[in-house]
């Protein structure tokens, strides 16, 4: 009989490359030493609901569906956060584990990813929120203490923590683990913060790897990060330009608003009228920072993006631009000096570790997205 095998994904959230050179992390980067890696792109808009959907159910947007952090209803004219279940439209690697026999268990820093990516997950649980857990009958209170802010870089510990309980005391064979990216907003890769957080959970790490010495481990990011010094509200920023449009939303928006202001590099737009598009476009195209503009079918092709679910247009800004709401009657905001975010093209790079699973060398150059991470697991 074949030994049951024991399996960690890791989603590093905002885990730019930048921050696994610049940190002390000798058992990440004895993972790399012993297994593949390669730096991979992420999806875009680069934000976290569409990436960490894309690298539960290993596929891109157009076919999990989810394609920001939120969505605006047309029939309500509202903003609502894209976290429910019922919008993931492809399996998770939870179901995929379920039907050969393996029990799995969604770690998240988060709430939102708790109520997103939940289904097939025998255990859930959500560091913000513990009291909310499901399954597995542990107290995690209890067992480890109060949860730290979900605005800290020990919130991130202390999941781990629990993923060791989980790794050690119940029958789970896969648990995904997913952290928050606060730490990489609030400091770069050398900052004493962004040190601390990955040194200490490289720590952990390297305990459970001692503790499970045949543990599978598939790790990747949602999205990179950088600073930002220049923000649009193209609801204002367009119309003073004598440019109606019906309503642009930032692909960032979501709750965890001390990260980026739900300001992001990716702005959707719906138009008033159909025929405006080369209008607004050309409007936008002349924003300084505007990287460029797509209609909705070059969008969604280009970024495998679902259709039906992004706006008439999607906007890109550069490596210093992103868009959102802002307070200023002229829907223009320079950003205070170390402001850092995600969300346009500059910040899709990142790293892809696969450890103690073959990968053929002959299959490296399949592995070009960080949603093809899981593609090694064999289910």
């Amino acid at each position: 009989m074949s030994k049951k095998r024991k399996i960690l994904i890791v989603m590093m959230d905002g885990f730019d490359p930048a921050y696994l050179q610049a940190s002390d992390m000798p058992n990440t980067k004895q993972m790399i030493a012993r297994g593949f890696y390669k730096t991979v792109k992420g999806v875009m808009p680069s934000v976290t609901n569409v990436n960490n959907t894309g690298i539960c159910c290993g596929g891109p947007p157009k076919l999990h569906g989810i394609t920001a952090n939120s969505y605006f209803d047309l029939q309500t004219r509202k903003e609502e956060y894209m976290d429910k279940a019922a919008m993931v439209l492809a399996p998770t690697v939870f179901e995929r584990a379920d039907k050969v026999g393996l029990k799995s268990a969604l770690m998240t820093a988060k709430k939102k990813t708790q109520s997103l990516l939940r289904t097939g997950a025998s255990i859930r649980l959500a560091a913000e929120a513990p009291q909310e857990a499901e399954g597995g009958q542990i107290d995690w209170v209890a067992r480890l203490g109060p949860a730290p802010d979900i605005y800290s870089p020990e919130i991130n510990h202390w999941l781990f923590r629990a993923t060791q309980i989980v790794l050690n005391e119940t029958d789970t064979d896969l648990a995904y683990f997913h952290t928050t990216d606060y730490p990489m907003h609030m400091e770069p890769p050398w900052g004493e913060m962004s040190q601390f957080h990955l040194s200490e959970w490289d720590r952990l790490l390297g305990e459970t790897l001692n503790e499970h010495t045949d543990l599978e481990v598939y790790m990747s990011a949602d999205h990179g990060m950088n600073f930002k010094s220049l923000c649009y509200d193209l609801n204002k920023v367009l119309p003073k330009r004598g440019v109606e449009i019906f309503f642009a939303m930032s692909a960032e928006r979501d709750p965890y608003v001390k990260h980026h202001r739900t300001y992001g590099g990716t702005a959707f737009v719906w138009l008033k009228e159909p025929g405006d598009f080369e209008r607004v476009a050309d409007a936008c195209r002349r924003l300084e920072g505007v990287e460029a503009v797509y209609d909705r079918y070059t969008a969604a092709a280009r970024f495998e993006l679902h259709p039906d679910r992004i706006g008439d247009m999607l906007v890109t800004g550069d490596i210093n631009t992103v868009f959102g709401p802002v307070d200023k009657d002229e829907g223009i905001e320079q950003l205070p000096q170390g402001f850092r975010t995600h969300g346009g093209s500059d910040e899709a790079n990142v790293p892809l570790i696969v450890y103690n699973r073959e990968v053929d060398p002959r299959n490296w150059h399949g592995y070009r997205m960080n949603y093809d991470l899981i593609k090694s697991i064999g289910f």
